[in-house]
């Protein structure tokens, strides 16, 4: 499947294939998409169609054969952007709609990414048991409203707004970073293991030359 050159007009027709029928039904709005993918784009499990594209059309009788091929052609082609962009260790262009209140809907954005974390087969954090990985997702899980839940009658974090205001100014450099943690272990060279005995520098060559070890192929 050849890979569409992801710009605004391929954006708005994604939006219209699937903004209007998020609204009631469970397909995802094109925000919801962006933050689902980022997701799944940054760790270390392939991206496989099976697996996302029904996640994100919901109910796929919604949706002919023509419009799920397209769907899934936008979808790969926003990947491929947001890739190349992070790779490049360019800061994401986050979509934001409005919430309620007229203000940028965080919340939503921010439960797609996780929502992603919970169908990949990779546990991330069992994957990465390091406190500095677990720390990056504070943003995204605050945002998110993971820590609005009460415990013990009281709700688990306060945030007034300047700090609410730091999160939001903080969340596409935690995107990226996560990022590049994972491409870091991804990418880690591999350690090659030596098989059989070490050679000492004075046992014989291996070789076969009868010279000693240090004198001939260990100089």
């Amino acid at each position: 499947m050849q890979i569409l050159t992801f710009d605004e007009a391929a954006r708005s027709r994604l939006m219209e294939l699937l903004d209007a029928k998020s609204e009631a039904h469970n397909t995802m709005r094109c925000d919801e998409v962006q933050g689902f993918m980022m997701a799944l784009l940054s760790g270390p499990d392939a991206l496989n169609p099976t697996n996302w594209l029904p996640e994100i059309l919901g109910e796929e009788s919604l949706f002919d054969a023509k419009e799920r091929t397209e769907i899934e052609r936008l979808v790969m082609a926003m990947a491929a952007d947001m890739r190349m962009k992070l790779n490049e260790k360019i800061l994401p262009d986050l979509w934001f709609y409005e919430d309620e209140a007229g203000n940028p809907d965080f919340y939503t954005w921010c439960n797609a990414y996780l929502y992603a974390l919970d169908i990949v087969p990779t546990d991330w954090f069992e994957a990465v048991d390091q406190e500095e990985f677990e720390d990056l997702f504070y943003p995204i899980m605050a945002l998110g409203g993971i820590y609005d839940d009460e415990e013990n009658g009281e709700v688990i974090l306060h945030l007034n707004e300047k700090e609410l205001t730091q999160l939001e100014s903080d969340l596409p450099h935690v995107l990226l970073d996560i990022y590049w943690y994972w491409q870091a272990i991804i990418n880690k060279p591999q350690t090659v293991r030596r098989e059989g005995e070490k050679v000492g520098r004075n046992d014989p060559c291996p070789c076969g030359s009868g010279k000693k070890y240090k004198a001939c192929c260990g100089k």
